[in-house]
């Protein structure tokens, strides 16, 4: 054999894998980035077929799903015609666009409320209804749970639903999330007007089907309604903040319990300060203080006496951050959401949106807000792969005209 022929020889490709079960254990383990598997499927028929079949994308949600978290694709916020419009934060190519991720309601009559986003999921209110709704807006696939009447009836200003929360036990066991998960319910107390003012919390377990008796505590300030939840551990986080008083509402789901716990006592705070519950790196209860341009990220220890001490552990200056001039006005700051998975933190100076990485911390500049609102961040494994259309993920490489989602 003559050096050219063998030289040829060793530069001729190798052949595909001619193995369904092996080109599936290959896809499996592709980046789990929106771009990864809309590539794949338009080499050929063949590996469009594969990795577009419903059970093999719920083995890529599942096996990416125990190794990390998925990306954060963007942040839902109140929408105009529709529940919540969908601002992506990636970028090329694996971008998705927003028109894939929308929240459209099916009945326009009736009154929607978006709760929050967990485990690629949305939880949302159907006030008309009275029923809660898990929406998979990727997979546009849902289920409804009806509201005890008895507890929560908008009818009634003091049965009002105040904030909600998701968990899904077995998003990382192979298991689609609507198959198995617990939703906690809260409704509170006037807290200006009653005496002793009270939260309320009901929760409900797919697995039996079944709404939990009411549980209640003492609450010293206004339950911030509507703003998403924080899972710290095994427990749910809300803010309480208002009538010159501050706190942390926690549901814990082990024990199903409700307490209040202070928030800390040395903090600068001022009238104008924003408040966002954290989950540190550890996994403790942070929050972050923003006065001004100065945002204090404070984390919740265990003491000696079974109870907790908050502890500073960094200042982040802002505009030294994101390099801003010397202001000749006082900058006028708002945080706009956080994401628990990729501890990210959302926040505008004068309606300049920033993504802010509190680990290192990064920065990204996103775009300047027309009004201000609350940002649910969406984290999730988009696995849309089929369609030819130009607005999708990899636009100019990838297509997809289907129509946005319904609920």
């Amino acid at each position: 054999m003559s050096e050219g022929s063998m030289r040829r020889r060793l530069s001729s490709p190798a052949p595909l894998p001619d193995d369904d079960d092996l080109l599936r254990e290959i896809f499996l383990r592709l980046p789990p980035q929106p771009s990864s598997l809309p590539r794949a499927s338009l080499v050929c028929k063949r590996w469009g077929r594969i990795v577009s079949d419903p059970q093999f994308l719920l083995r890529f949600r599942a096996f990416h799903g125990r190794r990390q978290h998925p990306p954060l694709l963007g942040f839902f916020s109140s929408g105009r015609g529709a529940i919540a419009d969908f601002t992506p934060t990636l970028d090329p190519p694996d971008r998705v666009h927003p028109s894939r991720l929308f929240l459209q309601a099916l009945r326009g009559d009736d009154l929607y409320s978006l709760l929050g986003c967990r485990h690629g999921l949305a939880l949302i209110l159907n006030r008309e209804r009275r029923e809660i709704i898990l929406w998979d807006p990727v997979a546009r696939d849902g289920r409804s749970v009806a509201i005890p009447p008895a507890w929560f009836d908008y009818d009634n200003p003091r049965s009002t639903i105040r904030n909600a929360a998701l968990l899904c036990d077995d998003h990382h066991a192979g298991r689609s999330p609507l198959e198995a998960f617990k939703v906690v319910l809260l409704r509170t107390d006037d807290v200006p007007v009653d005496a002793d003012p009270q939260a309320f919390a009901s929760l409900y377990e797919s697995s039996t089907g079944v709404w939990s008796d009411l549980i209640s505590v003492p609450i010293s300030a206004p339950l911030l309604m509507l703003h998403p939840s924080v899972l710290v551990g095994n427990s749910f986080c809300w803010l309480l903040n208002g009538c010159g008083k501050r706190g942390i509402l926690v549901f814990d789901l082990s024990k199903h319990t409700l307490a209040q716990i202070d928030t800390p006592k040395d903090a600068h705070i001022t009238t104008e300060s924003r408040f966002q519950i954290l989950r540190m790196e550890n996994g403790e209860l942070g929050l972050a203080i923003l006065s001004g341009v100065s945002m204090q990220l404070w984390e919740r220890k265990a003491s000696s006496n079974g109870g907790g001490i908050w502890m500073l552990q960094k200042t982040i200056e802002l505009d030294k951050l994101l390099s801003l001039r010397s202001p000749t006005h006082r900058l006028w700051t708002v945080i706009h959401g956080y994401d628990e998975d990729n501890n990210v933190i959302f926040v505008s100076l004068d309606l300049e949106v920033y993504m802010i990485q509190l680990k290192s911390p990064q920065f990204k500049h996103l775009f300047r807000a027309t009004f201000m609102t609350t940002y649910h961040p969406y984290t999730g494994f988009y696995t849309t792969v089929r369609g030819t259309g130009s607005g999708d993920v990899g636009s100019g490489t990838l297509n997809n005209t289907r129509d946005c989602p319904q609920i």
